[in-house]
């Protein structure tokens, strides 16, 4: 059994991958469907989902030109949205190119198969800066240490170099990238992280290796490491336990984990390709 010929690898697969390569198999592959609850105290958990998409889309809204205050007006039933909102209306913007492009999807080819990014916000200048914004809504601010390492990180600057040049009105330079991840519950706190090309070569290699490992594969074995079950919606099939405890992640969860363990509200509704 192999991937169908539409598939075009995201953050998302990669990341699934590099986690568990039997979930990428179950996955993108079989294309089985989730057999059991991602988190215990589910209703908490579809509560931070709703607000999280609901977040996503009033931005999306604004970016395409409704008035900031008229879409505040509509979140006097949530302290929290209205908070980060402000927060965003204050903050998110600041300091970036005024060419912008919201919700857009660019694609390019490595090792023969798509690779494909879907953006928050590109913010363009053309000549100058080219700026990926990207909203979290989580109560934590990791270290630059580990956004750095997360295969969104990794996936989106590369894409941009590769496919953004019709933004850009031209080749985009490495060095005139850079990722930023703006927290909103946490007063619009951002970690920013340029780019080089260097390190867009140790993407490139890193993203092909895992493409081709994953095209030759016979087999796609178990993670040796457990932790990365705990949050797993897949883990029935491997007799990897109960779903962990979505109040026990919250409060102890201190960002510093591997990409897999670490429960991203964010990402949770990334559109499947």
């Amino acid at each position: 059994m192999s991937l169908s010929a539409d598939f075009a690898f995201t953050q998302g697969s990669l990341g699934d991958y590099a986690d568990c390569a039997r979930r990428f198999e179950l996955r993108y592959i079989k294309r089985l469907r989730y057999p059991a609850l991602e988190v215990n105290q589910a209703l908490e958990y579809e509560r931070r989902l709703r607000r999280g998409n609901r977040f996503h889309k009033l931005v999306q809204q604004h970016l395409l030109g409704l008035p900031a205050d008229l879409l505040a007006a509509s979140l006097s039933d949530d302290a929290d949205l209205a908070r980060w909102w402000e927060n965003y209306r204050q903050h998110g913007l600041a300091g970036l190119p005024r060419e912008r492009q919201a919700e857009i999807t660019l694609q390019t080819t490595l090792g023969g198969q798509r690779l494909l990014a879907q953006y928050d916000l590109l913010a363009l200048e053309r000549g100058g800066a080219a700026v990926i914004v990207d909203w979290k809504t989580g109560e934590r601010v990791p270290s630059r240490q580990y956004l750095q390492s997360r295969m969104q990180t990794v996936v989106y600057r590369y894409v941009l170099a590769r496919a953004g040049g019709h933004l850009y009105g031209g080749e985009i330079p490495p060095e005139r990238i850079r990722m930023e991840y703006v927290y909103v519950a946490q007063g619009g706190q951002r970690v920013s992280l340029p780019y080089s090309a260097a390190e867009m070569a140790e993407d490139e290699a890193r993203l092909l290796g895992m493409i081709q490992a994953i095209g030759e594969a016979a087999e796609f074995p178990l993670t040796e490491d457990q932790r990365r079950c705990r949050f797993c919606t897949y883990r029935a099939f491997c007799g990897r336990g109960e779903a962990g405890d979505l109040r026990e992640f919250v409060e102890d969860d201190d960002g510093e984990d591997d990409e897999g363990i670490a429960l991203d509200f964010d990402q949770i509704a990334e559109i499947e390709f």
